[in-house]
């Protein structure tokens, strides 16, 4: 069975160095910038926003966070968190989060 494994993680050097550890290992993902969304309007006025378009979030730049997801092997999934953990310093050092969620269905060659 595949496993989705996603990962959000400030924007450090440590989170390069975590992402080049991993690719030299074979391990692939996909990365992305991202940020959260009390960041995206932290210069807006909060009176001024009555809703929340895409055409607006894609106007302010994402690059608080990075964000990584794997597909992986089961018996895959704890030595990559184990890295993780290890980098981010159990994500004392570099703020973020991980979860995992099985994939009921996948087609591809991750």
């Amino acid at each position: 069975m595949k496993y989705l494994l996603f990962v959000v993680l400030e924007n450090t050097k440590e989170t390069s160095d975590l992402i080049k550890e991993l690719s030299l290992k074979g391990i692939n993902g996909t990365v992305m910038a991202s940020t959260s969304l009390k960041h995206v309007f932290e210069d807006e006025r909060e009176d001024t926003l009555q809703f929340v378009s895409l055409s607006h979030i894609d106007q302010h730049k994402l690059t608080q966070n990075t964000t990584v997801y794997f597909i992986l092997d089961e018996k895959n999934i704890e030595e990559v968190k184990q890295i993780i953990r290890e980098k981010t310093g159990n994500f004392t050092n570099t703020k973020g989060g991980m979860f995992t969620s099985p994939l009921e269905s996948f087609e591809g060659s991750f």
